[in-house]
């Protein structure tokens, strides 16, 4: 849940980006030149991806995916655009950089109140263009939401979930989740 925002005007190239990176105890997201800080995550944030991460590693485990949350890049638009996905799932094939995700499957964001159109507009047109990518999540922390984007033979669709009871299905990966079990621990305030 990055802040867009520039930490400095400067201006860098993909590769004094990656070597930062390499030294930096603190995440940025590249952005046409621009360092975004990648801000801490909540508890909240973190228990939810954790979730997520949980109950999809029992389903697909042995089925050729990697799991990964906050600290792997991913690439978005080669030499433009580098995010760090909440969660994200990709092939194992996908190991040829030890830092970098090529062919992210599935993403998951955790939204704030901060990242949230970030989360919803930005991101999600980026996302959305990815040739591997098969689902978007963005998942409210301030309340039980969660938007689905997910692509079939006629391109991508829309779903929103919002009942406990919900069960968020991908059919492509074989898996499943539900709403309950994403949000297990998870209080929200009144």
């Amino acid at each position: 849940m990055a802040v867009e925002s520039p930490i400095l005007e400067k201006t860098y190239t993909v590769e004094e980006y990656f070597e930062l990176e390499k030294h930096s105890e603190i995440r940025h997201e590249y952005y046409y030149g621009k360092l975004l800080l990648k801000s801490g995550g909540s508890k909240k944030e973190n228990r939810i991806a954790g979730n997520c991460e949980f109950q999809l590693r029992l389903q697909l485990r042995k089925k050729g995916l990697d799991f990964f949350r906050h600290d792997v890049r991913m690439l978005v638009r080669e030499q433009k655009i580098y995010r760090y996905p909440d969660f994200v799932i990709a092939p194992v094939v996908d190991d040829s950089d030890s830092h970098l995700i090529k062919q992210s499957v599935l993403v998951i964001e955790v939204s704030s109140d901060n990242s949230d159109h970030t989360d919803r507009v930005t991101k999600r047109n980026e996302y959305l263009n990815l040739p591997t990518l098969q689902y978007y999540l963005i998942i409210s922390q301030s309340e039980r939401l969660i938007n689905m984007y997910s692509r079939d033979e006629k391109g991508w669709r829309f779903d929103s979930f919002s009942k406990e009871e919900e069960v968020i299905e991908f059919t492509s990966l074989g898996a499943k989740l539900s709403l309950s079990d994403i949000y297990d621990e998870v209080e929200f305030s009144i």
